[in-house]
């Protein structure tokens, strides 16, 4: 019977992982259309840190008040299309830039923007917000 109950729990929580890592790439590839670059990376840390990154972008060599502007966007962005938004306490955004070849590279990463939910007004009406996982 525990090993029954064993595998229940291990298929319950390879289903929950599953939902998160779909909801991520869905909110990657979202943000791979609205800001064009291919290289967006999207982590989220505690189920609370999202942070995006920007690499080897353009956007990195704007001045700040324009990259101030954007991170901003990208985190209106997240508030309106990411399924578990509600349970952020911070976004951030930033810019990582990674040189060399072969089998070495070198990555500088600066992530200089934050936001709480506070600091973003609500979602827009309009916004394709997924609907959140039932706990």
């Amino acid at each position: 019977m525990r090993s029954i109950a064993r595998v229940g729990l291990l298929l319950g929580l390879t289903a929950i992982a599953c939902a998160d890592l779909r909801d991520i790439m869905s909110l990657q590839q979202g943000l791979s259309k609205e800001f064009p670059n291919n290289a967006i990376g999207v982590n989220v840390n505690n189920e609370a840190y999202l942070t995006v990154t920007f690499t080897n972008s353009p956007a990195a060599q704007l001045p700040d008040s324009e990259q101030a502007l954007l991170a901003r966007h990208v985190a209106e962005f997240v508030r309106d299309h990411y399924a578990e938004y509600a349970r952020l306490q911070e976004i951030n955004v930033g810019f990582s830039t990674v040189t060399g070849s072969g089998s070495f590279h070198f990555t500088r990463t600066n992530v200089p923007y934050h936001f709480t939910p506070k600091d973003l007004a609500s979602p827009s009406p309009d916004a394709e917000l997924a609907t959140p996982k039932q706990a």
